[in-house]
């Protein structure tokens, strides 16, 4: 019942956003420059309900009420604008937002039939490292909690998997100087780059492409006066088998010190 309550939720939320309304939320600056990344604090965010001590987002986990407010404050000013979605809910804030300025929403998703592939204007299958589309299709591609799970194995292994061959793909399917937004949580799941919080890793990925006006965002650094969020244990079961790089001195650490937050990363695609 919690989940459908969410869901419904989501729904209604989701059909009152406007590209307008987020511009107007989301006008100022309302991040702190720490020089490689900008963090915004729970305290700073435009979601945070100071008179209740508590976010706004009526819907989800606080990572889920996070990710909502980081796509707010990143993908108004849509107008007219052709945009690709990578792996897409039932709810799509990005569908929601490029279309309420007059622009188009296409999705792809590996999980669906490869009988229903997306066309131009419609979701359905398809997959970061195989895309469907021509050159120079998309003013703007989007990737909600997808980019961390890039490098898995997928149940159909003709599918090419790893970040290498997705950027790639998404670079090529991009308008000359058209962007991308990905978010994905640190300190959860996914790649290790990702569990550990790698920051510099995680922008070496956009090496060698000549992509421009990188920008990496983290939100929930610090999320007093909110609730920690820790890592569910089924997720922090995998990170034995899945992280090899790091220490589990620096896992542990997590474990003890650490909450999940949310990597937002925006950048253009510059001259080839």
């Amino acid at each position: 019942m919690h989940s459908l309550r969410s869901s419904i939720s989501k729904r209604f939320y989701t059909l009152k956003l406007s590209s307008e309304r987020c511009a107007r939320q989301w006008s100022g600056q309302y991040w702190q420059d720490r020089g490689d990344v900008n963090v915004i604090n729970c305290r700073d965010c435009r979601k945070f309900d100071q008179a209740r001590a508590a976010c706004s987002v009526p819907f989800g986990s606080p990572v889920r009420k996070c990710v909502t407010a980081a796509q707010e404050a990143n993908l108004h000013s849509l107008d007219g604008m052709d945009l690709l979605e990578i792996g897409f809910g039932k709810h799509s804030i990005p569908r929601r937002l490029v279309r309420s300025a007059g622009g188009t929403w296409t999705g792809i998703e590996p999980t669906l039939p490869r009988s229903q592939p997306a066309t131009l204007g419609t979701g359905g299958f398809g997959h970061v490292a195989e895309l469907a589309f021509p050159d120079s299709t998309f003013d703007i591609v989007v990737g909600i909690q997808s980019i961390e799970h890039w490098g898995e194995p997928l149940p159909d292994p003709d599918l090419e998997i790893g970040h290498e061959k997705g950027l790639a793909e998404v670079f090529r399917v991009l308008k000359p100087h058209g962007r991308i937004y990905f978010c994905a949580p640190l300190y959860l799941h996914g790649h290790e780059m990702f569990i550990a919080g790698d920051i510099e890793r995680i922008r070496g990925l956009f090496d060698p492409l000549p992509w421009t006006d990188v920008v990496m965002e983290i939100w929930r650094d610090r999320y007093e006066p909110l609730e920690r969020c820790l890592a569910p244990d089924g997720d922090f079961s995998t990170w034995q088998d899945v992280v090899t790089s790091y220490a589990d001195a620096l896992l542990d650490d997590i474990r003890a010190n650490r909450s999940v937050s949310i990597i937002t990363i925006k950048a253009r695609k510059g001259e080839v």
